[in-house]
């Protein structure tokens, strides 16, 4: 992985559909570095950046099919050569996965993949905790329709249906699996990835941005619980006590970005199951989580490139008055 020179932070990012492509290619590159055996482990709002708009360089290793899965661009424009949105960087926290299946029973003792690794904010809940949830509830992949449906699809390596079928019709126990037991896994940084999107945007506001006056409650949960949140099978996660529903997230948001409350909604939705009781999902479709992100990110990208008046230009990150 590359590492940026300059200042390409996240936090700079300066319009909402361009967040959006970088979190759509943050999902690519974890697919990507997943299937060269890398499990990321780390993925926070510090480890995903900008790319580098006038870098030729960075894109060079991406031709000749050299990572898999398509960049955002890629899909809005197939004829397009790969050109990723986004930087994801530090590797400091990963796992070889391939050499982890290799070596003997043994030595895996010596190899801990189901330690803690992680950032506070954005860990995983289940690896915050070291151990698999008690959710046993089941959703399904998301849907696309139209233009974004069409756009998906085309795309060479497109498994829309597969992994439909896999998560919707899959064997779904009503109880904990008796042999399941924790591990790192994809899903895991998928989650990560869904808590640095709804982090990123809970704290945003539009360039034109006046002061809040009205006592937000369900922001100022939000904003505490993941501030407030410490890694440990000790305490309460207080991200668990957080509302999926439509209508939380369309309070956790600015007015003007209450557009994507539905996004947010269907991925947190996704995220709270423990998936870690659907093993052979996870072995036959480990990026399902991130098949599912990707999807609602791409509705809302195509949503805002047919219609650039629906783009939001932000105010400096921090603007946003958090706490009423």
């Amino acid at each position: 992985m590359r590492v940026a020179t300059r200042d390409d932070s996240l936090s700079k990012t300066p319009t909402l559909l361009e967040f959006l492509k970088i979190m759509h290619d943050a999902c690519v590159a974890q697919r990507n570095l997943h299937r060269r055996g890398i499990l990321h482990r780390d993925i926070n709002d510090r480890n995903i950046m900008m790319a580098p708009k006038d870098n030729g360089q960075y894109y060079e290793g991406c031709v000749d099919r050299y990572d898999d899965v398509k960049y955002v661009n890629q899909v809005l424009d197939p004829k397009q050569s790969p050109k990723p949105a986004c930087l994801v960087i530090d590797l400091g926290h990963s796992a070889d996965i391939h050499h982890l299946s290799k070596v003997s029973a043994a030595n895996k003792k010596s190899i801990n993949i189901a330690e803690r690794k992680g950032t506070p904010k954005f860990i995983s809940r289940s690896v915050s905790k070291c151990e698999l949830l008690y959710i046993l509830h089941w959703v399904k992949m998301p849907k696309l329709d139209g233009r974004p449906h069409k756009l998906y699809t085309s795309c060479t390596e497109s498994m829309y249906e597969a992994y439909n079928k896999a998560v919707d019709e899959g064997s779904q126990s009503s109880s904990e699996p008796a042999a399941t037991r924790f591990t790192h896994q994809l899903f895991h940084d998928a989650e990560s990835t869904f808590w640095v999107i709804s982090w990123f945007l809970a704290r945003s506001a539009p360039n034109d941005y006046e002061k809040e006056n009205k006592l937000n409650p369900k922001l100022t949960r939000f904003i505490k619980g993941m501030e407030a949140h410490y890694p440990s099978n000790e305490t309460i996660d207080p991200r668990a006590d957080f509302s999926a529903t439509l209508e939380a997230w369309k309070q956790i948001l600015h007015p003007r970005l209450v557009d994507v409350a539905p996004m947010l909604s269907e991925m947190h939705e996704y995220i709270l199951p423990e998936w870690g009781y659907r093993p052979e999902l996870n072995t036959e479709y480990p990026e399902h989580a991130h098949e599912a992100l990707m999807r609602l990110l791409l509705r809302e990208i195509v949503r805002i490139e047919d219609d650039k008046t629906k783009d939001v230009v932000f105010a400096p990150l921090g603007t946003r008055n958090l706490l009423g």
